[in-house]
């Protein structure tokens, strides 16, 4: 299902970033000894305590692999690694950057030459096979949410010119896959639907946390009006007369 998967040549320099600093990056060194892998989550760190919460709960960070090293840092920030990498991967940053199109072209410029940078981000919002009804709460949020997170600078919908925006970087051998993946087990197929419970899943237990600051500071809610709205968010993901689907 990924790239991360497969085993590089050896003495490749590899740079995860924004992965989940205490999984990616080790799952894919342990299949890949031969690569050097430097992972960099974006978060801004305050103190060893935001440090270990943000390592993902590796209470001792010596016990990653030793060619794994992490370096905590704002992907926004000018870029000052000291090595150039030969393969950049980036996953779920659709919600993270003010302007990724400057991220992109740092990480384009931190590729070594014929060096490999690949992208994997959903388009916001979902879509329907069928048109949904007229209260239907999970376009409701996506729609709240995409214009919620615009008014702070940060669009969502900007995985669909992912590709166009490599193109002018002067990215070649550009390949775009797009798959769709249902929010609940409607699609025919035995790996359908496992992918389907496993985004219905993930959706489920991280509406909160990506809705709730967004809709009571940038759009006024309350915060019961929040909790009411994401329960229904989530019965209408359980329910498979409700043909939603994440394309990406």
């Amino acid at each position: 299902m990924d790239p991360m998967d497969t085993d590089p040549p050896e003495g490749t320099d590899v740079a995860p970033v924004a992965a989940h600093p205490a999984a990616a990056p080790v799952h894919y060194d342990y299949q890949s000894d031969a690569a050097s892998m430097l992972t960099t989550p974006t978060l801004q760190i305050d103190n060893h305590s935001d440090r270990d919460s943000a390592l993902g709960g590796m209470s001792n960070i010596d016990s990653a692999p030793p060619n794994v090293s992490f370096e905590i840092c704002d992907a926004e920030d000018e870029w000052s690694f000291s090595q150039k990498f030969d393969f950049i991967h980036m996953r779920a940053i659709v919600t993270c950057f003010m302007d990724p199109k400057a991220v992109f072209r740092q990480a384009y410029d931190a590729l070594e030459p014929g060096g490999y940078l690949e992208l994997r981000d959903p388009i916001m919002p979902f879509q329907f096979l069928t048109p949904p009804a007229e209260d239907c709460a999970l376009k409701e949020w996506g729609e709240k949410i995409i214009e919620a997170a615009s008014r702070i600078g940060r669009h969502w919908t900007n995985a669909q010119y992912y590709s166009a925006w490599l193109q002018e970087l002067g990215c070649v051998n550009i390949v775009e896959t797009r798959e769709h993946v249902g929010l609940n087990p409607w699609m025919k197929g035995g790996r359908n639907k496992q992918l389907a419970m496993l985004l219905g899943n993930d959706m489920s237990n991280g509406l909160e946390s990506m809705s709730m600051a967004l809709f009571t500071r940038v759009l006024g809610w309350e915060p019961e009006r929040v909790h009411e709205l994401l329960e229904r968010v989530r019965q209408d993901m359980a329910d498979p007369k409700v043909r939603a689907y994440s394309e990406g």
